[in-house]
């Protein structure tokens, strides 16, 4: 099991943090695999690309003290809300998806894991959007759509989605320009790698 934390994800972990995180990292490559929320990946794999990249949504999000709720669009297998939810246990997270089976798993694990502050809901990133934006502080996702298109597609009552924020990975370079009002954070893997997260203040 590949267990190591970058340096800069050293502040957010501690030992009842660090057991809930590797319980999550295990489940995902057993239970996850087995029950078709994630194709089958090496441990290594699992551990940069779906636990420390999560893990850097959450330092982001630690930063703004004033945040109380938190909706992941598009959420599968709990990517990146359930790492988010770990590493912030006062803050209220919403784990959105339109698909029945993985919410009926992600409502398991909330149960196995013995987190209470996250919760699964069977919804289509729209609809959750268009009722509940105003209850929202921050919406995160890491591979549900482009952040263009998130703006445009999900967050259409612009009057009432003004001034949240919006956290999406990227990594097209191309994209960045074309923006306002965006942030771009480099998230370090433990291979030297990284990757983006685009912190977008809607308009």
């Amino acid at each position: 099991m590949y267990t190591d934390y970058p340096e800069w994800c050293l502040p957010l972990i501690n030992g009842e943090i660090d057991e809930k995180i590797t319980n999550y990292t295990q489940w995902l490559g057993t239970e996850g695999v087995k029950k078709g929320l994630i194709s089958d990946k090496p441990e290594n794999y699992i551990w940069e690309e779906f636990i420390i990249h999560s893990l850097g949504f959450s330092s982001l999000i630690v930063k703004n003290q004033e945040t109380k709720s938190i909706c992941d669009l598009g959420t599968g297998a709990g990517i990146p809300g359930i790492p988010i939810a770990i590493t912030n246990p006062e803050k209220e997270v919403f784990l959105v998806d339109r698909s029945k089976k993985r919410i009926y798993e992600l409502e398991r694990l909330r149960i196995i894991l013995g987190i209470k502050n996250f919760l699964p809901i069977l919804s289509s990133a729209e609809a959750f959007v268009a009722e509940n934006v105003e209850k929202i502080d921050i919406f995160v996702s890491r591979c549900f759509m482009p952040g263009k298109k998130i703006k445009k597609e999900i967050f259409v009552d612009k009057k009432r989605s003004k001034g949240k924020v919006l956290m999406v990975s990227s990594n097209k370079k191309e994209e960045k320009e074309t923006m306002f009002h965006v942030k771009h954070q480099e998230i370090l893997l433990n291979n030297g790698e990284t990757r983006n997260i685009d912190v977008i203040t809607l308009d």
